[in-house]
């Protein structure tokens, strides 16, 4: 049964109470200019994609090295935000960052919000993008081999369930998956009694109340079978040691392992939740290690 309004109200409720960090962290936050000026080294282009595998557009924002050549790298990222909020303008300096690093393309998606449209929504958008990208690649003169994947918390569970539904369908197959402090255990926050109530607030609207939902594994990818984490592509697992998932990410990472899959595992001892995108702790560290993994990836 899908969420009431009472039951929609009472959850944003919560989120208004509980996200204050994410105002407060960005008021004491210093950009530096170095990677501000990441934007001259890029050209953006803002559109709205309509993908068979979803029933509603999604917006998009592909970020492109001004110096990029024939047969480059391509990286879809999707942001962060439990499944709720929407791209900023962190994403957009991420993005160029990105992109002028690696001297290609980088494809954001702006996938869906679940307060409009719960699961599957998002997921089919972003697995219906990842799929669009491959066949931009001629277009773009970028090298199909050379196409990566990675998401931030929320994004990390659509980045590891489109990993999950590639090797099922054979649709593509990506380089790498970038795996950044990722949200891919969902279900449990919601029946435990000590759960964090603004991650049950996310996981609640992401699955329209239906909380059984969220153990199917491209929901929760923590759940996925053995024989659903074979065929997985070489993954980077970036962990922060003060986030509520690094336990359950680097578990994923050695399920992976046991199935075949070479993972790179990095736990940022000083770090929180949200660190790479949100130029916190050791931010510049984990998106360097990002960057380094892109382009040994496509090597």
């Amino acid at each position: 049964m899908a969420l009431t309004e009472k039951q929609k109200q009472e959850l944003e409720e919560v989120l208004k109470r509980t996200g204050a960090h994410r105002e407060a962290g960005a008021m004491e936050r210093v950009i530096p200019q170095g990677y501000k000026r990441n934007q001259e080294l890029v050209e953006r282009q803002e559109m709205t994609l309509t993908v068979p595998e979803a029933k509603a557009p999604v917006r998009c924002v592909v970020t492109m090295a001004k110096d990029r050549k024939e047969g480059c790298p391509v990286h879809v990222n999707m942001h962060g935000g439990g499944f709720i909020f929407l791209q900023d303008g962190d994403d957009d300096l991420y993005c160029a960052h990105v992109a002028a690093r690696i001297h290609g393309i980088v494809v954001d998606i702006d996938y869906a919000s679940s307060r409009e449209y719960p699961y599957p929504m998002a997921f089919n958008q972003s697995y219906g993008v990842v799929k669009w990208a491959f066949a931009q690649c001629e277009a773009w003169g970028a090298d199909p081999a050379k196409v990566s994947i990675g998401g931030h918390s929320a994004g990390g569970c659509l980045a590891a369930a489109i990993s999950l539904k590639a090797a099922e369908t054979k649709d593509f197959k990506v380089c790498l998956q970038v795996l950044d402090y990722a949200a891919i255990e969902n279900y449990q926050v919601c029946v435990d009694e000590n759960g964090n109530e603004r991650s049950k607030a996310f996981s609640t609207y992401y699955a329209d109340g239906d909380i059984e939902r969220l153990k199917e594994p491209y929901c929760s990818p923590a759940y996925a079978t053995a024989d659903m984490m074979k065929d997985q592509p070489r993954t980077l697992i970036v962990n922060a040691q003060r986030c509520p998932f690094c336990q359950i990410n680097e578990e994923y990472g050695k399920r992976l392992i046991e199935a075949g899959t070479e993972v790179t595992i990095k736990r940022f001892l000083n770090s929180r939740h949200g660190f790479t995108i949100r130029m916190a702790d050791e931010w510049q560290e984990a998106q360097e290690l990002v960057i380094r993994e892109i382009l040994d990836s496509g090597r």
